[in-house]
């Protein structure tokens, strides 16, 4: 989901997020589907004149396309199946199957949660955190994952009309991003454009300052500083960014996923508030580990939980 909104910056001193030089993007992703235009296009017109059955039909040959000639996702799911499962060939190339069919899924419902929102049956647990802290009027920034469906929370939040930046690195082709924009858009959803650059920061802390939402994914980097972590056994990098951002703007972080349980059926998960600081309270060297470390357990708990519904298609894991 895009949008060509920009955003004012509003009236305020920024504080500094990195005692650290920002290096330059370091990333296997490029933040492009494999879809394209065309792709997009025909699954939007199968949705609207043969409903959701039609279009997760079409899935099928789509998926076993992406197991058959797509060798960089492929690889990606193998190696995430690898670890969540404990499972080589032939049983992950099925899984990996299972995994781009889940993915289109989500993408199928996300059009159709943007037209019909009302015949989805959406279960949450802990959405009272999330309008306790936007009612304190000092910004929120809500921490997912590529991790089943994000545009559940959106929804939720589209009745309170609340404004939701979501940071988002544009790698779609323009006329892709117009089309998705225009046929599923949820509720009133900016986007703030990032690079890498320190500069990514700006517009986010003056959201936090008007009071908005600012919908980050924390399962992904793009410059600035990082964190190994171990994630499903083995060390992953996450970024350290989201936390600095929250701190900086002395705005609660609120870590939630959306993910699919069935035909029109999405459950929705929030965990209380908590307020990130830069201050070293103990001996750990990085004041905002313990904040990473807490986003990385509730990621494992949800993909255990959802094991499809990761969709990282790249080489995720540090290598050694």
């Amino acid at each position: 989901m895009n949008s060509s909104e920009t955003l004012s910056h509003a009236s305020y001193t920024p504080q500094k997020l990195d005692s650290k030089p920002v290096k330059a993007p370091s990333r296997n992703w490029t933040g492009k589907s494999r879809g394209g235009y065309l792709g997009y296009w025909i699954f939007i017109q199968v949705i609207r004149f043969f409903g959701l059955s039609g279009a997760y039909l079409l899935l099928i040959p789509v998926s076993f396309y992406f197991v058959l000639f797509s060798p960089t996702y492929l690889k990606g799911s193998l190696a995430y199946m690898r670890r969540r499962f404990n499972v080589g060939l032939p049983w992950g190339l099925f899984y990996a199957y299972r995994n781009f069919y889940s993915s289109g899924q989500l993408l199928v419902d996300r059009a159709a949660i943007a037209a019909h929102p009302e015949r989805f049956k959406l279960e949450e647990d802990g959405l009272s955190y999330i309008f306790e802290a936007i009612d304190q009027k000092k910004g929120l920034v809500l921490l997912g994952a590529h991790v089943g469906g994000w545009e559940s929370a959106m929804s939720f939040l589209a009745n309170r009309k609340v404004v939701v930046n979501v940071v988002m690195f544009m790698g779609e082709d323009k006329n892709v991003r117009e089309l998705l924009d225009k046929n599923v858009r949820v509720g009133d959803v900016r986007v703030l454009s990032v690079s890498g650059s320190p500069a990514d920061s700006l517009a986010a802390i003056a959201a936090l300052k008007r009071g908005e939402v600012v919908a980050i994914h924390g399962d992904r980097t793009l410059g600035g500083r990082t964190i190994t972590i171990p994630f499903l056994g083995e060390s992953a990098t996450f970024p350290l960014w989201p936390y600095a951002l929250a701190a900086a703007a002395k705005a609660p972080l609120i870590h939630t996923f959306g993910a699919r349980a069935g035909r029109y059926d999405y459950r929705f998960k929030a965990w209380p508030a908590v307020k990130p600081s830069m201050e070293k309270t103990g001996p750990e060297k990085e004041p905002l580990r313990k904040y990473a470390e807490d986003f990385v357990a509730h990621l494992a708990e949800y993909v255990n939980a959802y094991p499809f519904q990761w969709f990282n298609f790249y080489p995720f894991w540090k290598r050694k």
